[in-house]
């Protein structure tokens, strides 16, 4: 069982910041994204900062246009306590990785 303290975590910052992550690495312009996924660009602002919660089916038009697992823009909501529990969560989030289906993966 993993040994996480959830109380400092602002999982709508940890996403946006992927968000923004992701979208500057294939390069595109917020205003790109947020035509895809059918909101204003300050909106889509919003989420990048951590300003606004960002709707589940946005995420997964997201992650489906940027061609990433949906899993990925969780990954550093969860903080752990010590670098062998994260060693065990990397192998143990690759194993799930792989043994997911081709619906889950964007």
């Amino acid at each position: 069982m993993m040994n996480c303290d959830f109380t400092d975590i602002d999982v709508n910052a940890l996403v946006g910041k992927r968000i923004q992550k992701k979208r500057k690495e294939l390069g595109y312009t917020g205003m790109q994204i947020a035509e895809k996924i059918g909101v204003s660009q300050q909106q889509f602002s919003r989420y990048e900062r951590g300003l606004n919660k960002i709707d589940l089916s946005y995420l997964v038009l997201l992650a489906n246009y940027l061609n990433t697992p949906i899993y990925w823009f969780f990954e550093d909501c969860f903080a752990t306590k010590s670098s062998s529990e994260n060693q065990r969560i990397d192998k143990r989030s690759s194993t799930i990785a792989e043994a997911m289906p081709d619906v889950f993966l964007y």
